[in-house]
């Protein structure tokens, strides 16, 4: 099943607004190197511009794989990413959580990132981890630490957004451990890297050098910018989409001249700045709207595309905070999703809520039944079960037909949804959310990863230890 948000028509006026804008207004850099690889390719120099030709975007586009495999520590894990599976991918960067013991909002710690990423481990439609943010790790080495409790706490693909390239050559030397050498992981690449280039259409010297560096690493980019409409972008939604969609390609461009045919994804992040307040939201109808459109572009470019759906602006694990996720994920899932992120947020994005985590895990098992290809034969159209039935007076309940499609999974099943009769479910009083509370406990408390080898352990040791002498 797939959704297409834009016309034929309407799809080709917003690319070719993308276009006219990387022609017209192209993007500025502060990276030496960014720079003088478009300008080799055929980018033309204007002031502090640096506009694309035809040519160039033609030459970067057309080397893009439509099609790359990332991997888990095991081979348990293989995820086609362009495949339009719609993989759930949790939120990457929340500073906060709420505590799971005492709901309270408080600052995420290293211990949050062990428990929240072996609770992903252990939900099955859960498919890629992206860690949050702890405070109590010292920020110049933050992303290598990450890596590693994120390694050590699961055996699942892992996406590590980087905002440049300081610690790049460590996170490379966790995963190239994890992987057992380094031709393992470039045959099997653990790891997605998003790169967040700044709006509008600036490549700032970190963003920058971190593309080339992920791109000349071997391993798969993702191009993620985040413009927040009427802010950092038109208050128009498909001028967001335009300009958001011209961030992105001048990213994919850079990457496919510097090397061709390096994977990545479209990573599109599209938000909105609440006039009355100044905040930013993720949960907006227009999100889901906007992620679809940027789909269906990325379709039509044959590239994989990674949205952050599971969002919204709920500040607890409730009934607001699930049909925000639902939406967005299922309209971003049915325009053609290979990875939907931010599982498990609340708060636009700013914290991570394990009740909440569950409660999308829930939501992913809807999204993927929804997609889910089928085919029409003779044997499911029934007609003849149907005569048979109803010629001999009968009913469906006992029949063969019944118990074989029963099995087979034609009925989604829930995990935590509650399905009984009231007055079953009045003995209990239980909510949803306080179902998902009670296996989020259950999990951190039993679940254990796949562990690492001891020589891994000691390759780990040894990689924090020289980043911290190098960058501390």
């Amino acid at each position: 099943m797939r959704f297409d948000y834009y016309s034929e028509v309407q799809l080709l006026q917003v690319h070719e607004a993308s276009l006219d804008l990387l022609k017209r207004v192209g993007i500025s850099t502060s990276s030496k190197r960014f720079r003088t690889l478009l300008l080799d390719h055929g980018c033309i120099e204007k002031g502090n511009r640096i506009l694309f030709t035809q040519d160039v975007i033609d030459k970067g586009m057309k080397t893009v794989p439509a099609v790359f495999n990332l991997h888990g520590r095991n081979d348990l894990h293989r995820l086609e990413i362009g495949s339009k599976k719609a993989y759930c991918q949790t939120l990457v960067g929340a500073p906060s959580v709420i505590d799971i013991e005492s709901g309270k909002r408080r600052d995420a710690l290293l211990k949050d990132l062990e428990d929240i990423t072996r609770l992903a481990d252990a939900l099955d439609n859960i498919d890629i981890i992206s860690p949050l943010f702890p405070r109590d790790v010292p920020q110049e080495i933050i992303l290598t630490v990450e890596t590693a409790t994120c390694l050590r706490n699961t055996s699942k693909p892992l996406s590590i957004c980087v905002e440049s390239s300081r610690e790049l050559k460590f996170i490379k030397e966790l995963l190239v451990a994890a992987a057992g050498s380094e031709k393992a992981l470039m045959e099997k690449p653990l790891a997605t890297l998003p790169v967040s280039p700044v709006s509008p259409l600036e490549y700032g010297f970190g963003p920058a050098e971190a593309l080339l560096d992920v791109v000349e690493a071997g391993l798969p980019l993702g191009v993620e910018p985040c413009p927040q409409m009427g802010a950092t972008g038109p208050m128009s939604m498909n001028g967001l989409v335009a300009m958001h969609n011209a961030e992105i390609l001048a990213g994919v461009i850079a990457a496919q001249l510097f090397k061709p045919g390096c994977p990545l994804t479209m990573s599109s992040r599209a938000t909105f700045m609440d006039m009355r307040t100044g905040l930013g939201l993720w949960a907006m109808p227009e999100m889901g709207m906007m992620s679809a459109g940027l789909n269906q572009l990325g379709r039509y470019y044959h590239i994989p595309v990674a949205p952050g759906g599971y969002c919204g602006s709920s500040k607890i694990a409730d009934m607001q905070s699930g049909y925000e996720h639902l939406y967005n994920a299922l309209m971003e899932a049915l325009a053609g999703s290979d990875i939907i992120g931010s599982a498990g947020s609340l708060d636009n994005a700013l914290v991570e809520c394990y009740t909440m985590l569950v409660m999308d895990d829930e939501i992913s098992s809807v999204v993927q039944r929804t997609i889910r290809e089928f085919e029409v034969n003779e044997e499911n159209l029934a007609v003849d079960v149907i005569a048979e039935i109803v010629e001999n007076h009968d009913n469906f309940l006992g029949h063969k037909h019944t118990r074989k499609y029963l099995r087979s999974g034609e009925l989604w099943v829930p995990t935590i949804s509650q399905r009984q009769t009231f007055e079953q479910w009045a003995i209990k009083g239980q909510k949803v959310e306080d179902v998902a509370k009670e296996k989020a406990k259950n999990l951190v408390a039993t679940h254990q990863p796949a562990p690492l080898g001891v020589e891994v352990e000691k390759e780990f040791a040894k990689v924090i230890a020289d980043a911290k002498r190098s960058l501390m």
